[in-house]
């Protein structure tokens, strides 16, 4: 790599044109995650039409104003923050007992996750995160989200439920293409090089006929989300319970989520950094209990993104929370980042995790440090449990209660929770 690894390090500020650009492929990146967790939210709540429309857009709104606080005043690392899986998962079993009820669990697990950040309560495990343990989160991020990529890598839909070949070609192709563009050009052009190659795949995919602009056309400019209040939360022993320890999964991925992007851009403050973004994750909490949405978490795919293109500014992701900011009020930005296919964004997520692996393997061995015995299954074992659960069916889990269901269905907070257990006690090293 060259002299300098950035083309713009943590805390540079790009010119305000080029980081306009890389913050909207930030949010092409992450909008497709948006779109599926408000579907299934929406669906979950039988929200009419007109609803299920607020819904999305009070999602943007959280995600992107969050996105905004993280990396300006939390944990100012380029991590973009949106709803998280172990939340959906607690407002899907929830949602039958209504909305209030979602909101009180939500409030408390946010309240809790404020005060476990203001109060330093997540500084004991400061000392834990080894490289064995920040490589393994690396990986793990990558891997456990094979269940995300493979559908839409191999153009799985309703009328295709088993793929498609010329899909899968394409999809092969536009890796390679990205791949090349990111190892080819240079200077600010290899900073786009993800973006440039979602909209080289895009215009592809629009000659092949597979990708639909009519709702780009008919939505409108300008739309509100309605009421930003949805009422008084209600109290229940069970969602106190199931939201708190959803929270702890919160807790677990944030802290990994954060230790990992440190592990690419520099770990300096990490302690700090996690007191705050702790805290401000609890204050989306809240507020998602306010606008009856899922509460988010900061998420874990920002390495790779940031190997690929080289541009670890923090300005750059606050960009993104703007632009989905933006959204939320202008529809029509909305549809047409919506209808970005999912075979393109699945490519270009793809690259970037290739890039994580590599990272994750570099952590591990960090100075030419040689593995011993003890530390093949240390670094192993979690990544191939974490990798075995994320492809595991979710109704699998429903069999659990919801408390531990929540933790043993997330592969990335399971695969954490082990490395920790066996780098630390079961396999400490002598």
């Amino acid at each position: 790599m060259a002299d300098k690894p950035f083309l713009y390090s943590l805390d540079e500020c790009p010119p305000l044109w080029r980081t306009t650009i890389y913050g909207l492929q930030w949010a092409l990146i992450m909008f497709p995650a948006l779109v599926i967790i408000a579907s299934i939210g929406a669906e979950v709540l039988h929200l009419s039409v007109e609803e299920r429309v607020a819904f999305f857009q009070k999602i943007l709104l959280l995600s992107g104003g969050f996105t905004f606080l993280q990396t300006m005043i939390g944990h100012r690392y380029p991590l973009q923050e949106g709803p998280a899986t172990a939340l959906l998962l607690t407002f899907v079993v929830l949602a039958p007992q209504g909305l209030g009820v979602i909101q009180g669990g939500f409030l408390f697990g946010g309240l809790v996750l404020l005060a476990a950040g203001v109060f330093r309560w997540m500084r004991r495990l400061r000392s834990s995160f080894t490289p064995n343990v920040v490589g393994v989160i690396l990986m793990l991020i990558a891997f456990t989200l094979v269940p995300f990529l493979l559908p839409r890598l191999l153009g799985v839909t309703a009328e295709h439920p088993h793929g498609e070949a010329g899909v899968f070609g394409a999809a092969l192709a536009l890796i390679l293409l990205i791949a090349i563009l990111a190892n080819r050009l240079g200077g600010f052009l290899r900073s786009t090089a993800v973006i440039l190659g979602i909209v080289i795949g895009s215009i592809g995919f629009w000659f092949w006929g597979r990708m639909d602009l009519r709702p780009v056309q008919e939505a409108s400019w300008l739309s509100l989300p309605g009421s930003l209040w949805m009422g008084v939360p209600r109290f229940s022993l069970a969602a106190l319970v199931s939201s708190g320890l959803a929270y702890v999964a919160v807790a677990v991925n944030s802290l990994g989520s954060i230790h990992g992007v440190g592990g690419v851009v520099g770990s300096e403050g990490i302690a700090e950094r996690v007191d705050r973004g702790l805290a401000v994750t609890g204050l989306a909490g809240v507020a998602a209990s306010v606008l009856g949405v899922v509460g988010t978490v900061s998420y874990s795919t920002s390495p790779g993104v940031i190997l690929v293109t080289r541009v670890a500014s923090r300005h750059a992701q606050a960009m993104c929370g703007l632009v989905l900011v933006i959204a939320a009020f202008v529809p029509r930005l909305s549809a047409l980042l919506a209808a970005v296919p999912a075979t393109v964004v699945g490519s270009a997520l793809c690259v970037a995790l290739g890039s994580q692996i590599g990272a994750g393997i570099t952590a591990i061995t960090a100075g030419g440090r040689s593995l011993a015995a003890r530390d093949y299954l240390v670094v192993g074992l979690p990544v191939m449990i974490g990798t075995l659960v994320a492809v595991v069916p979710p109704a699998f889990f429903a069999k659990f209660p919801v408390w531990l269901g929540t933790i043993l269905g997330n592969g990335l907070v399971l695969g954490i929770i082990l490395v920790l257990i066996l780098e630390h006690a079961l396999m400490r090293a002598k």
